[in-house]
């Protein structure tokens, strides 16, 4: 029972509650229709067509329990053919991304999912047909034959009732599982790539494909809901239908400040609403203010889960943690009270929950009476007297004429478990269901989105058309790497990287007066190390010195897979590090001298140039002698900053004996590098065209913040690698003192090294 003091006191206050909101920003109202000016021609790889034929068919032999009458369906078979779908899929897939990413267009890629959500629906449709038509046709062969089993043949004939009888459940499930396949693909293999060239709402929510709506062409069927996701009232006068419920929804969460939180900072009218080309077939302009809310399931726990916070607190209060935290968490239960209990009342008003309730309970019992009755029959039974007496005649009807009698007691049972249940079981049941239409409406929505932009797409495969719309470059193909050219095409753009070991000179005496060989201690913990993982990241050596290695990545014109030459010298930088320090700790322990590098990284724009000595071919590019300069460390710096702790590895300051220097293209800057990686101004601007780069604050101490850039670099491995880029101020200082006289204009970049860096980064969002 409820208190008197609960009817008037004040609605909740959800704004210390961290609730998010769901919103799936898709278009494609930046690209251009194909042929017909209606729709967007796409071509998807053949291989990908055959490969989706054979899964599909072997899933639905699967799903439909029909082997039997297929001879050479093999159960590893299935597995088998999965596993090709998922390598071919994740192929095209990832020449989507590459294909937006080198043209700056993200809806490329928006495309490519939505033409394969597409293929995948029609080729399922397409294999139940085929499914039942091979199964009449061996009907038809056994019945011209009179030579055949003829229990053989009412054998496929009750085989091919069933699958009709259960048409739906049999997609669906088919549907699902080569859904989860795809979705699959989105999480391991293609977010990483994703997040490093795309901005955050640019990319597709993990669950977008994970839809039950997908795979059903009625969403409001009873037993459909009842599977996925709760029982609602279908017609207009039911008071549980969705729109009903979505309405007292609105009405409750209308009385919370939850309205003042819609409307900061988000527009839920549709954001391109005055492109006037497609965005009325991709968003809802009739958006209610709280339905970014309502598609978040996570938001109906943390709104109404007092239950689970009281546990909470009870844990919490056990294991004597802090009174803020149990301060927080009282507040937070008391706040799930206020506003379930809103909730109760309302629904209860409404005379809902005996049916919420009843919705819930009759999941395990309603299969026993469907057919011949309707699941909301046995609802009204769970529910009201009256249909009760109806539906129990109705049933003894059909055992007078058919004379299998179906036992009321599991029903009769149902209704006095929901006759019994408490104002608590009540309310959780009520979560239950708020948890419920939260899925639906968000399945609704995105089904909704996503079936739009596949009516909008043409899936081309007659050659004709095929010729017309690629000569128009109005064609989108999504294709696997062998089906591309195999040309060779010119570079665009090259990147140096200089290794420079420190103090190599006094290593090489040190060794020489031990007996020792420094050409093979060079070797074994710098050079053959460096050239084992050269091919992760696409490098080659340019040359080697004595004490130095020059390293270049190239970028072709036709080729934007390769288009990370700055993220990938940067990556492959750390990883030189990491290997000297791993052979570092190995020679402290055999006394023998550790390796301290410069490393030096610069982006030119088009190709190098060459010269011949003999047949020896020579690169000549200024990006060589750049990677010289920012390599280099001033002997004075090193031994001022010799001992001491420091987070950075690299500091450059400008000479104010420069000023006496003519204009020139040569950096004279006076620089610390040990251990440090600097990347050059030209090389860090191309670095943000390749990756997706965000900014953090990093607390060097009270006063002081720094700047990182942080990213991921993807290897040809297909693996990433973190990297973290500090933007720092060049100070002029007097070369005789070093002291500073104040800062400049000009900036300068290292690739940062130290773990703690990124430990940090790890946790910022």
């Amino acid at each position: 029972m409820f208190s008197i003091f609960e009817l008037f006191a004040k609605t909740p206050n959800l704004k210390n509650i961290d609730l998010k909101r769901y919103h799936v920003d898709y278009s494609l109202n930046r690209l251009i229709f194909g042929v017909d000016n209606i729709h967007f021609d796409v071509y998807i790889s053949q291989q990908v067509c055959n490969t989706l034929k054979r899964t599909a068919s072997l899933l639905m032999i699967k799903h439909s329990r029909s082997e039997h009458f297929f001879k050479d369906y093999k159960r590893e078979s299935c597995e088998i053919e999965k596993d090709a779908l998922r390598r071919v899929c994740t192929d095209i897939l990832l020449d989507g991304i590459s294909r937006a990413k080198s043209v700056a267009e993200v809806q490329i890629d928006f495309l490519g999912q939505a033409a394969l959500a597409k293929m995948f629906l029609a080729e399922i449709k397409e294999q139940y047909k085929t499914i039942v038509t091979h199964l009449e046709s061996l009907i038809r062969i056994y019945q011209l034959s009179k030579m055949q089993d003829q229990n053989e043949s009412f054998k496929i004939k009750d085989k091919l009732t069933d699958i009709k009888i259960h048409q739906n459940q049999i997609i669906r499930l088919v549907g699902e599982e080569l859904f989860s396949i795809l979705a699959d693909i989105q999480v391991r293999n293609l977010r990483n790539m994703r997040e490093t060239h795309f901005l955050a709402q640019d990319i597709l929510p993990d669950d977008f494909f994970i839809n039950p709506i997908l795979h059903t062409d009625n969403p409001s069927d009873d037993f459909f809901l009842i599977e996925e996701y709760v029982l609602l009232g279908q017609r207009s006068e039911d008071p549980d239908n969705y729109q009903s419920v979505k309405q007292i929804i609105n009405e409750l969460l209308g009385k919370t400040d939850l309205r003042h939180l819609s409307t900061q900072g988000f527009n839920l009218q549709g954001e391109n609403k005055n492109d006037n080309r497609k965005d009325d077939r991709f968003f809802d302009a009739r958006e209610n203010l709280f339905d970014s809310w309502m598609k978040e399931p996570d938001n109906v726990e943390l709104m109404f889960n007092c239950f689970d916070s009281q546990e909470q607190y009870v844990r919490a209060k056990a294991a004597n943690y802090s009174q803020d935290v149990l301060l927080k968490l009282k507040e937070q239960t008391g706040i799930q009270q206020k506003l379930l209990n809103l909730f109760y009342r309302k629904f209860s008003k409404s005379h809902l929950l005996r049916q919420i309730v009843a919705a819930f309970e009759m999941k395990s019992v309603y299969g026993n009476y469907c057919p011949p009755l309707a699941p909301r029959q046995i609802r009204e039974f769970l529910v009201d007297f009256w249909s009760r007496k109806s539906i129990t005649r109705q049933l003894k009807r059909r055992t007078s004429l058919h004379g299998k009698a179906l036992t009321l007691t599991p029903l009769q049972q149902t209704v006095k478990r929901i006759r019994g249940c408490t104002i608590k079981e009540k309310k959780q049941y009520l979560l239950m269901f708020l948890k419920q239409i939260s899925r639906y409406h968000r399945a609704l929505y995105n089904c909704r989105i996503l079936r739009e932009a596949m009516d909008s797409i043409s899936l081309v495969t007659e050659e004709k058309i095929i010729l017309l719309s690629r000569g128009n470059r109005s064609l989108f193909e999504f294709l696997i790497p062998a089906e591309r050219g195999r040309e060779e095409s010119p570079v665009s753009n090259h990147v140096i990287m200089k290794a420079d070991i420190r103090g190599s000179m006094d290593i090489n005496h040190i060794m020489r007066t031990r007996g020792l060989n420094p050409a093979s201690y060079f070797s074994l913990n710098f050079f053959d190390p460096i050239s084992a993982i050269l091919f992760e990241y696409d490098a080659a050596k340019v040359f080697i010195e004595g004490d130095a290695i020059i390293l270049s990545i190239f970028e072709s014109q036709d080729s934007p897979q390769g288009s990370y030459s700055v993220a990938r010298a940067c990556g492959l930088a750390i990883r030189i590090l990491q290997i000297v320090q791993r052979y570092n700790v190995k020679n402290k322990e055999n006394n023998l001298p550790i390796l301290e590098l410069g490393i030096g990284i610069c982006a030119s724009a088009g190709p190098p140039a060459y010269l011949f000595d003999g047949d020896s071919k020579i690169m000549i590019s200024p990006a060589i002698n750049m990677a010289d300069r920012l390599s280099s460390c001033d002997k004075k710096l090193r031994k001022r900053f010799k001992d001491q702790n420091r987070l950075f590895n690299l500091y450059v300051f400008k000479n104010a004996a420069e000023e006496e220097i003519t204009d020139t293209a040569d950096d004279f800057s006076l620089r610390y590098n040990v251990n440090g990686i600097e990347l050059s101004i030209d090389g860090f601007t191309k670095l943000t065209s390749e990756i997706n780069l965000t900014a953090v604050n990093y607390p060097v101490n009270i006063n002081d913040n720094a700047k990182i850039y942080k990213g991921k670099v993807p290897t040809l491995t297909g693996n990433y690698q973190r990297l973290a880029i500090r933007e720092a101020t060049i100070y002029e200082v007097k070369p005789e003192t070093m002291d500073v006289i104040g800062e400049t204009s000009k900036k300068y970049y290292e690739v940062c090294t130290q773990q703690e860096i990124y430990d940090f980064i790890d946790n910022q969002p």
